[in-house]
């Protein structure tokens, strides 16, 4: 794969879980830092959970069909994003703590619906009256040791009030995962494990802030991207047959649809969000 320079120096680094008690709510803690010289624009790589994340560094902003939205606040909530072209805008140093939930884990933990979050700029965390882990985070020294630390006392702190587990959404998850190319569709899931369609669709829409189909088509494309990556001396014709697209123009037209921007680009301009992106995701 043709890795481009650029002038961004961009860091990630998985952080383990000091607290195993929260791995039923919390899928990973990472740390991510990205230099920059000049302001530098990355579109935002498709999420299948919300996340908390707090910023520590330079200010960055999003954008969205040229509406700017500036990050005034460094600790936020970020939700679901299934609206093309989202991008983020960072300029100096940017060091970032990202948990990213498990599917259920937020809902759970908060008892807010995910579909408060989804499409909509990062959230203060008013709307989940943690104003107090903000000020802790502000107040604790900007090390990611402690920064880590502040987090997860305060995500065990809820596990006592949190709702139970939603086997349902598990079940269904579990088989999206085993047939993840997309052969199975959410109708033949929803027979499988004998519930409606239009009450799978509320569940996931409450809980998760998506529905199913979208949730779904989520976890496809980023195996797709994974494909893409792991397989750099393939055409991307022979990856689209085999993710079971007719030809390559078809695969091209849905790629850019849900990533924004074509495979090609996808691979050789942007390498260093694809990585993230795969990170992020798997």
């Amino acid at each position: 794969m043709n890795n481009k320079l650029n002038t961004s120096a961009l860091k990630y680094t998985v952080l383990p879980l000091k607290q195993q008690c929260l791995e039923p709510f919390v899928k990973r803690i990472s740390y991510i830092e990205n230099e920059t010289i000049k302001p530098q624009s990355h579109l935002l790589p498709p999420l299948d959970t919300i996340g908390f994340t707090f910023f520590f560094g330079d200010q960055m902003r999003t954008e969205h069909k040229q509406e700017t939205v500036l990050l005034h606040k460094r600790a936020c909530i970020a939700g679901i994003i299934t609206k093309e072209d989202v991008s983020i805008v960072h300029q100096g140093v940017v060091k970032q703590i990202f948990v990213k939930f498990t599917p259920t884990g937020f809902y759970r933990l908060f008892k807010k619906e995910g579909k408060e979050f989804t499409n909509k700029p990062p959230a203060d965390l008013s709307t989940i009256n943690a104003q107090a882990l903000e000020m802790e985070l502000e107040n604790c020294p900007k090390e990611i040791e402690n920064i880590q630390e502040v987090i997860e006392n305060y995500l065990l702190s809820k596990i006592p009030t949190a709702l139970p587990e939603i086997p349902l959404i598990n079940m269904v998850i579990e088989l999206m995962q085993e047939d993840i190319t997309g052969r199975r569709n959410v109708e033949d899931i929803c027979e499988k494990v004998g519930v409606n369609q239009r009450y799978l669709f509320r569940l996931f829409k409450k809980v998760i802030g998506i529905s199913p189909k979208k949730y779904y088509k989520t976890l496809q494309w980023n195996t797709i991207m994974t494909i893409i990556n792991e397989n750099e001396e393939e055409s991307l014709t022979r990856i689209a047959l085999e993710c079971g697209f007719y030809d390559h123009p078809s695969f091209t037209k849905e790629f850019k649809k849900f990533m924004g921007i074509s495979p090609s680009k996808f691979i050789n301009n942007d390498i260093q969000l694809a990585e993230l992106a795969l990170k992020r995701n798997s």
